[in-house]
C-alpha cells in the first residue's frame, strides 16, 4: 500500500509542476494522513474562458480509506477580489465492513482573505459536500463534508495550513462517520491565491 501512496503522489508532485495554477498538499494528525492535489486546466485550451475550471484529487488514509477526484470552478466578485468562491463536482470512493461505497457530492466553498498588518498572506475559508441518495452509489446512500481551513503564505509558493474536516460515508444498512479531526499541513502553490 505504502508503495502505491508514494508511487501515486510522486506522480502528482511532477506532473504538477507542468500546469500555470495549482497546488500540492500533505496534512497530517495523530491518525490520519491526507495527499491533496489540484491543478488548473487551462492548459488544454487557449481560451480565457476556462482559466478559472481547475480539477482536484485527494487521497485520504484514516480508518477507512477515501479517494476523491473532481473538477471545480472558481471566481471572486468584480468588486471584492480577495473573496474567492467556487462550486463542483467530486467522485469520492472508499469502503467499510466489505462494502463498497461511491457518491458524487455537489461542493461548494469560499475563501476570503485577511488582512492581518505585517503578517504573511493569509486566508480563511469553508467548503461543503453533500450527496443526497441520488447521487450515491453500491452500497452508499449519503455522502455529507465539511471543512474549516486556515492557510498562510510562509514563504512565496509554500504554504503552511490547519483546519478541522468531518466525513459522513452513510451507507445503506448504517451511517458511518469516517473522520472527524483536526490537522495540520503544508502545500507547494504554484498560483498565490
Amino acid at each position: 500500500m505504502l508503495k502505491k501512496v508514494s508511487l501515486v503522489s510522486l506522480i502528482l508532485v511532477t506532473s504538477l509542476f507542468s500546469f500555470e495554477k495549482g497546488s500540492f498538499g500533505l496534512n497530517i494528525n495523530k491518525d490520519d494522513v491526507e495527499f491533496e492535489g489540484r491543478a488548473s486546466v487551462s492548459f488544454l485550451t487557449e481560451s480565457p474562458v476556462y482559466s478559472n475550471f481547475f480539477i482536484d484529487g485527494n487521497y485520504l488514509n484514516s480508518d477507512e480509506n477515501l479517494y476523491g477526484l473532481g473538477i471545480s470552478v472558481e471566481n471572486s466578485p468584480i468588486n471584492y477580489q480577495n473573496l474567492v468562491f467556487n462550486i463542483g463536482l467530486r467522485s469520492v470512493f472508499s469502503s467499510h465492513a466489505g462494502q463498497d461505497y461511491s457518491a458524487m457530492p455537489i461542493m461548494v466553498g469560499a475563501k476570503a482573505q485577511l488582512f492581518l498588518g505585517d503578517l504573511p498572506t493569509t486566508y480563511i475559508g469553508a467548503k461543503a459536500g453533500y450527496a443526497p441518495s441520488a447521487l450515491s452509489f453500491q452500497d452508499a446512500d449519503e455522502y455529507k463534508e465539511y471543512r474549516i481551513e486556515v492557510d498562510s503564505q510562509i514563504i512565496p509558493n509554500v504554504n503552511i495550513y490547519a483546519g478541522y474536516r468531518n466525513i459522513d460515508t452513510n451507507y445503506n444498512s448504517k451511517d458511518y462517520n469516517l473522520n472527524d479531526s483536526v490537522y495540520a499541513g503544508f502545500k507547494f502553490v504554484l498560483d498565490p491565491r
